[in-house]
């Protein structure tokens, strides 16, 4: 469903046990909290509440189902983090540059809001940084959202676990890639 503790508690450089102690709980309990709202069954009131302990307020919304509200920002980092806590790395890839291709090619179809807005962010810093790279290079410049900025990572990261392609992309990975210290075989990237 979302991520909001995790990510705003993260945002604001706390640790589980420092949010369990603002709410007077266990940092176990903060675990808990943190995963059920991941699966979708956190109460209201006890996301709220957890906000709150972060001096934040929770703001819902609804919106017209859209043909492209599975390639909005927001849509795409809950699906590539389910993808991660599944474990399928090769998965979470093709979400990214299947979505990016659409956004590409279509990124007239989705609204300034639904680029702009990302309530969480993809829980492995490595993934996050890697979407921002490739989906942000879709929005148009002009519609960018200063999430979509990637930053460089501290060390070197191959996106492939499997040795041929960790080593075709030491020569193959393209540059804008390469200077945030991602590599990744270019044709991983392509969706055709």
């Amino acid at each position: 469903m979302s991520d909001l503790i995790r990510t705003t508690r993260e945002e604001l450089g706390l640790t589980g046990a420092e949010l369990a102690e603002r709410l007077g709980v266990t940092a176990g309990a903060i675990s808990q909290m943190e995963r059920s709202e991941r699966d979708g069954r956190i109460r209201l009131d006890t996301l709220e509440r957890a906000l709150a302990a972060l001096d934040r307020r929770l703001d819902l919304g609804a919106t017209p189902a859209a043909a492209y509200a599975d390639y909005t920002p927001a849509a795409l980092t809950d699906q590539v983090n389910d993808a991660l806590d599944d474990r399928d790395g090769s998965y979470a890839l093709r979400l990214i540059t299947h979505a990016a291709s659409v956004v590409r090619d279509d990124a007239e179809k989705l609204s300034d809001a639904e680029l702009e807005r990302r309530p969480s962010q993809i829980k492995d810093a490595r993934w996050e940084q890697l979407f921002r790279a490739v989906y942000g290079d879709a929005i148009p410049e002009r519609r960018r959202p200063d999430w979509a900025r990637p930053d460089r990572l501290n060390r070197r990261w191959y996106v492939s676990r499997f040795a041929p392609l960790r080593e075709k992309a030491k020569t193959s990975t393209p540059q804008r890639l390469r200077d945030l210290n991602i590599f990744i075989d270019e044709n991983s990237l392509s969706t055709r």
